[in-house]
């Protein structure tokens, strides 16, 4: 696995410069973050510690996004930056070769469990040339986070950038590393015992950002759409989840309720199956917002839609 330079960099700042003065106006420690799964992992666990601005809007997409100005400035003085990785923020090296200081960059997928192969097909004509095929980035599902142990692990690694960054407050923040946890466990106990009953764990989702969900609760998802679900799919691929949803008696859709699926709802229609909304948590809609869920809410409306379907 590719090397990061997260803890190493964290070291060098402390010892040259220190880090985690905070805002000049609250004394909190001053962080950015990449877009609003990591917004809420920090709040999380910097609780009112913390200044949090996040730079993706809702709605918009993270892979896609360029920084304003207003961006670059909030990054010039933030303590900390946070994001996921794993390719799914194309600016961030944009922002490490333009912000001066002393920005912490918190990578917070750094250890977490990496699916593979899901971008793009990748196939090896003998064992020889898979052992010597080497995944990297472009291959990587970035959404590590919707396996609730990879959020415990993101949780952690922005929980160490903020105990070295203000360790005034270390216990403060892994306090609320604990308390995250205990709901991390319990919700992979609803999911367990949610999904333990299907007996039809085929499912079709919009577009394929779903992997670790699937791998760690035994499903197996077939995609409309690639992963990023901003291009149609093209008419071959349509004919092939017909087939499928045929084949294997499938009798629903699952949509992403942040972005929607018009080819989605074309086959649900054309089909008769039904359809049910879930997400990938790139980020909220205006009523999701509005009503202010986090990460826990969102995965558990996901477990319900997931009983509702397939059960």
């Amino acid at each position: 696995m590719r090397k990061n330079i997260i803890f190493i960099f964290f070291a060098a700042v402390l010892v040259l410069s220190g880090c985690g003065a905070g805002s000049e106006d609250s004394g909190k420690l001053n962080v950015c973050t990449s877009f609003y799964a990591m917004y809420d992992f920090a709040s999380e666990i910097g609780g009112d510690r913390v200044e949090i601005k996040n730079l993706v809007p809702n709605g918009a997409e993270p892979h896609d996004w360029e920084p304003s100005v207003g961006a670059m400035v909030s990054l010039e003085k933030a303590d900390v930056f946070i994001y996921n990785g794993l390719g799914m923020e194309d600016f961030v090296d944009k922002v490490k070769n333009s912000v001066s200081g002393n920005l912490v960059y918190v990578e917070a997928s750094e250890g977490c469990e990496i699916l593979y192969g899901y971008e793009d097909d990748h196939h090896h004509e003998d064992e020889e040339e898979e052992e010597e095929y080497h995944h990297d980035v472009s291959d990587a599902d970035p959404h590590v986070w919707l396996n609730p142990y990879n959020a415990l692990k993101e949780a952690e690694n922005i929980c160490e950038a903020f105990c070295l960054c203000d360790s005034k407050n270390e216990e403060y923040y892994r306090e609320n590393l604990r308390i995250f946890e205990e709901k991390i466990i319990e919700l992979d106990k609803a999911y367990k015992e949610g999904l333990a009953g299907v007996e039809n764990r085929n499912i079709i989702v919009s577009h394929g950002a779903y992997g670790y969900i699937c791998d760690a609760y035994g499903l197996n998802q077939s995609a409309v759409e690639g992963m990023s679900g901003n291009s149609d799919p093209s008419p071959r691929r349509v004919r092939e989840i017909y087939d499928f949803i045929r084949e294997n008696n499938i009798d629903c859709i699952f949509y992403e309720s942040l972005t929607g699926s018009r080819t989605a709802a074309a086959i649900s229609e054309d089909l008769g199956i039904r359809l049910y909304p879930i997400t990938a948590y790139d980020g909220l809609t205006a009523e999701q917002e509005k009503a202010g869920l986090n990460y826990f809410d969102v995965m558990y409306n996901n477990l319900d839609s997931f009983i509702e379907g397939l059960g």
